[in-house]
């Protein structure tokens, strides 16, 4: 079976809502949008069974919202049919309706969260607090407006399920703009789907306000083509190409989206300049508007001790790093030189032969990098590291130098004899070879050491002490 190309199915919609907006209430309107709804719920479900990895799951919750939309119009059309239009305010109608925000606002959720995982916090975060904002307008100009002078009845309910719906899936809308990932191909679709079905639902609900002159049948009937067009933005997403891939992970984002910006700048001007123009009467109201200000109050601070929790994390993280080798997490050469010359200045007086430098270079490295490759000299030199960190006592600093050198800054040596024992520890950390699975790695080491009492100045210290392991490198040779 052919694929049917993407772009292919808004522009049917766009067709057929045509005729709803031409032609209003019409015979022709109202089978238009039918038939060309269920062909377009048919192919996502087509095409959905032929998606293949993790983001079919999400999906799966995106064609079911369809599929349970189509049901509440079929439904609909079949209990005005029997009860010649007597179904009053409610009908079983609107539970499937309703039921469909939930399901693709998860679907959303799904997709996003799969090329993404572990790094939706901070895109939730602003998602709700713009969506704070969102909910508090629909509560404060659609919802109270409309009950205000009603008792608590069941369309009043479920009049409300509605905006709480669009609010779920602004949310939803908000997450996938805020996340990390492309925002073309199947997203761009998803994207203009929700904005569409937004749009209409808001039209919906303030159309009997604007135009109160005009029947509200035919209000309605003038925005089925715009849902229409947005599902069909739905099942677009579905047939792409490349709909399967939507979930495929991608890199961190290591700067801030505009996107981030401009959401949270609108949510923190909204509110309390909406609120300051208004006036609220009823306790009700004023409850809202406290409630709203403490949810996104806490959620800007949330996002805030996030952020900075996170920058003190990677400031922890650079620091580290530039005192530490990368590959074996020993001192590297600067944080050596600073702890030695930190030595040195503390030694006149409470030690006159220490501290001592001890110099490590591995014998039979290079042989084990030849014949074994790279990956297990790396191996080799980790390690040694390891062995090296378990023989040092309280006040004892290892350094990696580079390459297969290795420096050990000890400062509780007091005579000659402590520091000769010292070494010969050090020599003892390579009388076994390294073992790695069933491979043995031999090598040896050669030590070289100088006191400071001898050499006052850091670079002396470390030069004689390289120039005694040398020396004793080149008599094993011998």
């Amino acid at each position: 079976m052919r694929r049917v190309p993407a772009p292919v199915v808004p522009a049917c919609a766009l067709v057929a809502g045509t005729v709803s907006a031409v032609a209003p209430g019409t015979a022709v309107a109202h089978w238009s949008y039918l038939v060309a709804f269920t062909a377009f719920v048919a192919l996502a479900w087509v095409r959905w069974r032929g998606l293949r990895g993790p983001a079919r799951s999400g999906y799966a919750f995106i064609v079911a919202a369809l599929s349970v939309w189509l049901a509440g119009d079929l439904l609909f059309d079949a209990l005005t049919w029997v009860t010649d239009d007597g179904l009053g305010d409610v009908s079983p109608s609107d539970l499937l309706w309703v039921s469909g925000y939930p399901l693709l606002a998860a679907g959303l959720v799904r997709l996003t969260q799969l090329r993404a995982p572990g790094r939706l916090r901070e895109g939730l975060l602003d998602g709700l607090a713009m969506a704070t904002v969102v909910a508090w307008l629909f509560w404060q100009f659609i919802i109270l407006p409309a009950a205000e002078n009603e008792r608590l009845s069941l369309p009043v309910v479920v009049g409300a399920f509605y905006p709480f719906g669009d609010v779920l899936l602004f949310t939803a809308l908000a997450i996938l703009v805020l996340a990390p990932g492309t925002k073309r191909g199947p997203t761009l679709y998803l994207v203009g789907a929700l904005a569409l079905t937004l749009i209409g639902d808001v039209g919906i609900s303030t159309m009997p306000e604007l135009f109160p002159n005009l029947s509200l049948d035919l209000q309605l009937d003038r925005l089925d083509g715009l849902l229409l067009v947005a599902n069909s933005l739905l099942v677009a997403a579905v047939a792409h190409p490349e709909a399967d891939r939507i979930g495929d992970r991608v890199p961190a984002e290591q700067r801030l989206h505009p996107a981030r910006v401009v959401f949270l700048g609108v949510a923190l001007l909204v509110l309390p300049t909406v609120a300051g123009l208004r006036h609220y009467d009823t306790t009700l109201s004023r409850v809202s508007l406290l409630v709203s200000v403490v949810l996104l109050t806490s959620l800007i601070l949330v996002r805030f001790v996030l952020v900075v929790r996170e920058q003190e994390r990677i400031r922890a993280v650079l620091a580290h790093q530039a005192e530490h080798d990368q590959l074996t997490g020993l001192a590297n050469r600067p944080a050596l030189l600073s702890r030695l010359e930190l030595a040195l200045s503390e030694t006149p007086g409470g030690n006159p032969y220490g501290p001592v430098l001890f110099y490590l270079d591995l014998n039979g490295f290079k042989q084990v990098n030849d014949r074994f490759g790279h990956a297990a000299g790396d191996f080799v030199l980790v390690e040694f590291a390891r062995r090296l960190e378990a023989v040092l006592r309280p006040g004892d600093v290892a350094a990696r130098l580079g390459g297969d050198e290795f420096v050990v800054l000890a400062s509780d040596v007091h005579d000659e004899h402590d520091a000769e024992a010292m070494a010969t520890r050090l020599r003892s950390l390579a009388s076994d070879p390294v073992r790695r699975g069933k491979d043995l790695y031999p090598i040896g080491v050669s030590v070289g050491m100088a006191a400071a009492g001898q050499h006052h100045e850091p670079d002396a210290l470390l030069a004689a002490a390289d120039a005694k392991m040398f020396h004793e490198k080149h008599l094993t040779r011998v």
